[in-house]
């Protein structure tokens, strides 16, 4: 049974017209409307017409009337008719299979949206994909043998006897892995995920399209038909399609992108998540959810992993508590770290890297010349709208990166000077700069919309930014860029960075060269040197407990016009314990406000937060844009 959905009973009077003698054979079902007014929505009670007996079942999405339009809603519950509900309007038709959406879905979903806030139809859409009812035509349940499976030998010196046994166990695991250097990361969850379909489904959940493919080439061969994909990467009639399949026939594997973590899943299934830090795993629509903590959501149900080079503060704070079991696998490798006391020393990294193999160069930002200063007094270029001017290309003209406008004849508004002085260097510019220097090494830049997913034949250098690397395991990493990553003005600069880096130290072979653009005291590079993400995570968490950040705090941005923000913020600061930030001006119309709240008092800020937006759609008034634990402010 699922939990009582938070929300109010409504009642909705029928038209006249019903036989008596029929009316006392219908059943009631409550209704949820998806109506995109947010105070409307709750549970309303209409009549299943007998023609509709069989189908109209609970989790079934049917066509009903409200107010004076058709809309869709979905059946939570059905009871007998009484003498308080017979005035009722009566469901018009169905509008997906039925029992479409299980019960197990309908309380996840309220779970999520009780976390976040927002409408439960939001949720209902990102969580299933459109319907095309021409697959359901072509859908029919498909069977296959679960495939004979093998531990990769190579894999024997990493699992140890006890893991390797939980790993083949059926009971819930709550691990957060660290990936071990030196081994392909891709191949490394494979084991996992083989090991674990031993023992029930397994739902494997990766940033981007990317990712998914590095798995299919890997875990298809093995799996066939038993591997299923899910996410909006897919086309509309095959993600519809194999939402089907996983809704129906419970494939072994389900590999799928953040809308995936939604997936029926069978009681001794596991969740993988891969990387939870990376910001593809946030929603961008209302409300906002991230992959974590919608598969946290979901714990009781399953066993949980988040399998990543280096935890966000989130698992780290969990593990902290012991709530979550942190594993490490290493394998035994010797690396020459310099750092960058030796500022030039990483050119004969790459040197030597490239005699040997594959050279990968982390590079913080795309572009060219991403900020320049006047060369002769070193102020700032400027655009006239008050942006920054860039150069991106040899042989460019500044560009104003706000207007786009370009400066053919720039010159300094302080001292007059015309030649550019480059202090943010980006990944072309620095591709110029190395391929002057090491003329006769290949060189690859992987950036933006550019990206190189496998490495071709031969040696090469390959600059690339986060999150672009190829897929490979290199002869030499050089971390460029480590005060800019690290100091960003960006809420997880410091995550990021370790996280960034520690990724790209596990691509590095063993005894391969490494350059670290950070001092050797840095804690970073100490990390880094440990080889153990962990390293002062316990003083990182005291000191943003005490700053009141997450994750020990839950943070709202409220958007909205700037006298109703006004007016809210104030009426925050008088009347309730949030810390409260801003307003802050977003352009001449509009501003937002940052609050704070502590995790004790979750589930009442976020019924606050519903209850202002419901409060000014009963008004009339612009309804204020609000985002739950954004993954930048």
């Amino acid at each position: 049974m699922t939990a009582p959905l938070k929300l109010k009973r409504q009642s909705v009077k029928s038209k006249p017209g019903i036989d008596k003698e029929d009316l006392a054979k219908l059943k009631v079902a409550s209704v949820l409307v998806d109506t995109p007014v947010s105070h409307l929505e709750g549970l309303y009670d209409y009549l299943i017409p007998s023609s509709l007996t069989s189908i109209a079942t609970i989790g079934t999405k049917v066509i009903v009337e409200f107010g004076k339009k058709n809309t869709e809603g979905l059946i939570v519950g059905i009871s007998d008719i009484d003498s308080s509900n017979r005035e009722k309007k009566l469901i018009q038709s169905v509008s997906s299979p039925s029992g479409f959406i299980s019960q197990q879905l309908i309380y996840h979903l309220e779970q999520v949206r009780n976390r976040f806030g927002g409408s439960f139809w939001n949720l209902l859409k990102q969580a299933v994909p459109a319907r095309i009812i021409k697959e359901e035509k072509l859908f029919f349940k498909s069977v296959v043998d679960s495939p004979d499976l093998d531990l990769n030998n190579d894999f024997s010196r990493i699992f140890d006897h006890s893991e390797f046994s939980e790993l083949r166990m059926d009971k819930r695991l709550r691990w957060a892995v660290n990936t071990p250097a030196g081994v392909d990361v891709y191949k490394f969850i494979s084991e996992l995920v083989k090991l674990r379909s031993k023992i029930g489904q397994v739902l494997l959940v990766v940033p981007d399209e990317k990712d998914i493919l590095n798995f299919k080439e890997i875990l298809a061969p093995v799996f066939g038909d038993q591997l299923v994909e899910l996410g909006s990467h897919l086309a509309k009639n095959e993600r519809y399609r194999n939402f089907l399949i996983v809704s129906s026939a419970e494939p072994a594997i389900i590999l799928a992108t953040r809308s995936g973590i939604f997936a029926p899943l069978s009681s001794t299934a596991t969740v993988i998540v891969f990387s939870d830090l990376d910001n593809s795993h946030y929603e961008l629509h209302s409300p906002g959810w991230n992959t974590r903590d919608v598969s946290l959501l979901r714990a009781q149900d399953v066993s949980l992993m988040f399998v990543s080079a280096s935890h966000s503060l989130e698992i780290e704070r969990l593990i902290d508590i012991g709530w979550l079991e942190r594993k490490k696998f290493s394998s035994p490798s010797k690396r020459r770290f310099i750092t960058n006391e030796d500022s030039s020393a990483y050119l004969s990294q790459i040197r030597i890297g490239a005699s040997k193999g594959n050279v990968l160069v982390s590079v913080a930002e795309k572009g060219y010349g991403n900020l320049f200063l006047c060369s002769k007094c070193r102020n700032a270029a400027n655009c006239e709208c008050g942006g920054k001017l860039q150069i991106v290309g040899t042989g460019k003209v500044p560009r104003c990166y706000i207007c786009y406008k370009a400066h053919n004849d720039w010159r300094c508004n302080f001292c007059g000077g015309n030649l550019p002085y480059v202090i943010s260097k980006g990944i072309e510019r620095l591709a110029e700069e190395i391929g002057r220097a090491l003329p006769k090494i290949p060189l690859l830049v992987s950036s933006g919309t550019k990206q190189i997913r496998l490495m071709p034949k031969g040696n090469h250098i390959v600059l690339a930014t986060a999150g672009s690397e190829p897929q490979d395991l290199y002869a030499a990493v050089i971390l460029f860029d480590g005060e800019r990553i690290v100091n960003r003005p960006f809420l997880r600069s410091e995550e990021l960075a370790r996280h960034t880096w520690f990724s790209n130290l596990n691509r590095s072979l063993d005894l391969a060269e490494v350059f670290i653009s950070l001092p050797n005291k840095h804690p970073l590079t100490q990390s880094l040197l440990r080889s153990d993400s962990s390293y002062l995570v316990k003083q990182i968490l005291k000191e943003r407990k005490t700053a009141k950040l997450p994750p020990f705090f839950r943070m709202a941005v409220v958007t909205g016009i700037k006298k109703d923000i006004s007016k809210f913020s104030e009426n925050l600061k008088s009347a309730t314990t949030y810390e409260v930030n801003g307003p802050i001006d977003i352009d001449s119309s509009n501003s937002k406000i940052i609050i704070r709240a502590s995790l004790e008092e979750s589930s009442k800020f976020v019924d606050m937060l519903d209850d202002v937006v419901r409060l000014q759609g009963l008004k009339g008034k612009s309804v204020f844009q609000i985002r739950l634990d954004p993954f930048d402010l």
